[in-house]
């Protein structure tokens, strides 16, 4: 089983392909690309034109992994404090679930308790139940990563 872990972000959104043998997890992008940085000419501003870019690079990962069998997406953890990144975060995810959905591959999306995790655990979990990132290694990350693990323990 391969899954694609997500975790918007409104900067650089990061994503985890992950396979699963029923015994052995594998981070299959842990050497190579896992960061999507937005391009400079995309404003700050520009949701439209950020949201198009996003729904693009998923459908890219997904024909590139054409055996992904689902989307797992680590949404926000929203409280009565909302904030203008956790919105633009919220609609990078409707972008990515938009994507999966026009590529037939299901989509789930969990918060932290949903997964066994807290913003100040992701990342040890992640390091002992897959590993690592050779490169951008930070809680978003993780995040992904945490979320790729458990929808291929959940089939």
């Amino acid at each position: 089983m391969k899954v694609l872990g997500f975790r918007g972000n409104p900067k650089a959104p990061r994503y985890a392909v992950l396979s699963y043998d029923g015994t052995t997890f594998t981070l299959e992008n842990a050497s190579s690309d896992n960061k999507l940085t937005v391009p400079a000419s995309i404003g700050e501003d520009a949701d439209s034109e950020r949201l198009s870019w996003v729904y693009a690079e998923i459908v890219r990962i997904l024909e590139a992994h054409p055996d992904i069998t689902k989307v797992l997406i680590k949404t926000n953890e929203f409280t009565q404090s909302d904030t203008k990144p956790k919105r633009k975060s919220a609609y990078i995810d409707a972008a990515a679930i938009l994507a999966a959905t026009h590529k037939n591959v299901a989509v789930h999306t969990l918060a932290y308790s949903q997964m066994g995790a807290t913003s100040k655990t992701t990342k040890d979990l992640a390091e002992t139940r897959v590993g690592k990132t050779d490169k951008y290694w930070d809680a978003g990350m993780a995040d992904a990563i945490n979320v790729a693990w458990w929808g291929a323990r959940h089939p």
